[in-house]
């Protein structure tokens, strides 16, 4: 664990310090009744000119990226309404001398420790200076109906404290000279507690001057990168997780605050390898050239009084987005798949269909010709582009990440086409057949011929804070372009097929000048 000075570490607890007769402190312990994701709590010290006082707020919210250096660092709370004498004191002068503010007043400036706390242990710490009370309200979050109605639900009377701060320390805890180096190990930060669909992981892997550090991220999202583009195609892409040690990728944050804002300045470049897996199989690697910290915050998820009320709960993330300069990906399972068959013969992919509830509604089976073999996947979404208005017709199939390596390497050669490679890979054109289903019966069907990926996105579905309570879906979202289209419709095609009789024709008589000898043709 990151080694914090002794008085930084905090129990999981609301330490309220209480003003006595004499000025002196006095402190009493209250056990957390928040509901967090992963053990994360988050607990402010404030330091006024009269004392200390400590209080778990749970929800925090950085109001500008750490990145941007042009306005001063500022932060929102949110948190029952409490006995906090030192805050309410320094909200109520805020107050009081707002039309006089260059006027001095006891609680105008203080400082505030921004603590995340797991297992009585502060896994990162955000330390503000000279911060003063921008503006603060007091509201009761409900939600409407069920607050009324509801047993798990109802109402919160809570402070929501806004705060603008003269200046914030850096994240990263390494020292600064390069003595400090595990370039030939690998840090592993991963095993989140979280359920995933499928059971399907991000990890990436960053690889620093300094060392490798391997980290889960629960939340993906595949930003820029595969799109077909006249432009320079930066590729880039979001993570988002509970808040965790990775010192290596703090000083990253680091390095790009110092020289945001600026318009020269040298920036900390690393490498970025992307995996998806489940049980131990890799699924999709997309690998990052030269990349930066784009973008670095701190928030929590929540929904309403859901997390006041223990209907839900609260979730202390960490949001970063990064810019690269190239993007690779590799593919195991299709090199793999490939060398299985012999040489000439067609490759084969059939993944079993999905459970998702469809209500009424049926199943889109796809189907994908390509040059070297067929694959079939079923899709929980399909949407179909506008075919009347549009010359080449167009579709998006969605679904999870999975184990469809020959649809993911015509994926791939599509990337040939952006900027972010500068390949000129000969580009393979196939057929996708998309039949719906009920149950066994095809109610519909949609023939595509000539066609080729045009997007590409990767993402994780998430809900605020339930996905960190409930489960984490990452899907692929796939575009694509064809040359041709023909719809099916076999119910009606069935309903006016008739059965012919059996009888002979003309055309069904053997040729009589080939019969026996005792037979002759008349002429």
């Amino acid at each position: 664990m990151t080694n914090y000075p002794e008085n930084k570490h905090l129990a999981i607890v609301a330490i309220i310090a209480i003003s006595l007769t004499f000025g002196l402190n006095n402190a009493y312990a209250e056990e957390s009744s928040y509901k967090v994701a992963d053990e994360i709590h988050t607990v402010l010290t404030f330091t006024f000119k009269d004392g200390v006082e400590v209080i778990e707020f749970p929800i925090f919210n950085m109001g500008d990226d750490y990145i941007n250096k042009n306005t001063s660092p500022s932060f929102s709370v949110e948190g029952v309404v409490g006995p906090y004498p030192y805050l309410h004191r320094a909200l109520d002068e805020a107050f009081k001398y707002k039309a006089n503010p260059s006027y001095e007043y006891d609680y105008q400036l203080f400082e505030i420790d921004v603590s995340f706390i797991k297992n009585d242990e502060t896994i990162k710490m955000l330390s503000y200076h000279d911060c003063l009370v921008d503006d603060y309200k007091v509201r009761t979050l409900n939600d409407s109906y069920e607050s009324y109605t509801s047993s798990s639900s109802g109402f919160a009377i809570t402070d929501e404290i806004d705060f603008q701060c003269g200046g914030l320390d850096p994240l990263s805890t390494v020292p600064s000279d390069s003595t400090w180096r595990r370039e030939f190990t690998t840090t592993e930060y991963v095993g989140t507690p979280y359920k995933f669909a499928g059971d399907v992981r991000t990890f990436i892997t960053f690889e620093f001057d300094k060392g490798i550090e391997k980290v889960e991220f629960p939340v993906f999202s595949l930003e820029s990168g595969f799109k077909e583009d006249d432009d320079n195609v930066v590729p880039s892409f979001f993570v988002e997780g509970t808040i965790s040690e990775h010192p290596l990728l703090d000083e990253a944050i680091d390095r790009s605050r110092s020289v945001g804002g600026q318009k020269t300045g040298f920036n900390t470049d690393f490498e970025a390898t992307v995996e998806f897996a489940t049980e131990g199989t890799v699924l999709r690697t997309l690998n990052f050239k030269d990349c930066r910290v784009d973008s670095a915050k701190i928030a929590t998820q929540s929904d309403k009084e859901e997390g006041f009320t223990g209907k839900s709960g609260f979730a202390s993330v960490e949001q970063i987005g990064f810019e690269c300069i190239g993007l690779a990906t590799t593919n195991t399972v299709y090199e793999e798949l490939k060398d299985s068959v012999s040489r000439g013969d067609m490759m084969e992919s059939i993944v079993v269909p999905h459970n998702f509830p469809l209500g009424t509604g049926p199943m889109a089976i796809v189907t994908f010709t390509y040059d070297n073999g067929v694959e079939v996947i079923s899709f929980p979404m399909f949407e179909q582009g506008k075919v009347l208005v549009k010359a080449n017709p167009s579709f998006t199939l969605t679904g999870l990440v999975d184990n469809t390596p020959m649809l993911y390497k015509h994926a791939d050669n599509s990337l040939a086409l952006t900027s972010s490679t500068g390949s000129t890979n000969f580009l393979e054109d196939f057929d996708i057949d998309v039949d719906l289903y009920n149950g066994n019966n095809a109610i519909r069907g949609f023939n595509y011929v000539d066609c080729r990926v045009v997007d590409y996105v990767v993402k994780t579905q998430t809900n605020k804070e339930e996905t960190y309570f409930k489960a984490f879906v990452l899907s692929n979202s796939i575009q694509f372009e064809c040359q041709g289209y023909h719809p099916n419709n076999p119910l009606y095609d069935e309903m006016f097929s008739f059965d012919k009789a059996k009888t002979p024709s003309t055309n069904d008589l053997r040729d009589t000048s080939q019969w026996g000898p005792g037979f002759i043709t008349k002429r």
